[in-house]
């Protein structure tokens, strides 16, 4: 399965002292390959979550194109492209998105009980959360976590459904160096059994797992030496 950008940016319309708009992302073209980790560094504000976020089919670009195996994610209606990311994206994002009406569990199994019943995935989300440190806490509600235990619930979720394509918005954060280790490792198996993985982030351990390595500056993406 291919992502590719072709010729993306994105403009917010905001008042500033010489003009109307702000270049949040500038005209990009790009490719995520499958069965390889992409790292994409850069400083806050830089653009890195607009970015990934038009990649996801969250967000649409003021030109260009997001193509997956040739078709415009943006040419789309809503249904049809939230079908398709719902089967084909898994998506960590930056931050706590845990619904706090459900448990853990139930959190992690949302995503296929959208569209199916959740009941031949339990098996695998139980086997995601005991990889990730947090079986135990299965039955406890979404609010009661750590932003940790928030953000290795948010993991299991965005895998649960073997995703091709994974985009994870600092999927380390709130984590110490073990359990840093331990996601990387588990994104680094998806890759290896064929997933497209793009990794946001500031970490240095996470710098090192990278198979391709970019630099968001100001709106700019560029191929980090």
């Amino acid at each position: 399965m291919e992502l590719k950008a072709d010729g993306i940016s994105r403009i917010f319309f905001r008042n500033g002292k010489n003009t109307n708009f702000f270049h949040a992302v500038k005209k990009t073209d790009f490719n995520l390959e499958s069965g390889k980790i992409t790292v994409i560094i850069g400083k806050s504000g830089s653009g890195k979550t607009t970015f990934i976020n038009m990649l996801a089919g969250l967000l649409c670009p003021t030109e260009g194109k997001v193509l997956l195996d040739g078709q415009d994610l943006y040419e789309m209606d809503d249904a049809k492209r939230s079908r398709l990311r719902n089967v084909s994206f898994g998506i960590i994002p930056q931050g706590h998105t845990g619904l706090s009406s459900l448990t853990v569990l139930e959190n992690v199994l949302s995503p296929v009980c959208m569209y199916e019943s959740g009941k031949s995935k339990k098996e695998k989300a139980l086997d995601l959360l005991k990889f990730l440190g947090i079986e135990e806490l299965q039955e406890v509600y979404s609010d009661e976590l750590s932003g940790g235990e928030q953000r290795r619930m948010s993991i299991a979720r965005a895998l649960i459904g073997n995703p091709q394509i994974i985009i994870a918005d600092e999927p380390t954060g709130d984590l110490d160096d073990e359990s840093t280790i331990k996601v990387l490792d588990l994104l680094k198996k998806y890759a290896i059994n064929g997933a497209a993985v793009l990794i946001v982030t500031h970490d240095d351990i996470a710098v090192k797992y990278a198979d391709y390595l970019y630099k968001m500056d100001n709106g700019n993406l560029a191929v980090s030496s």
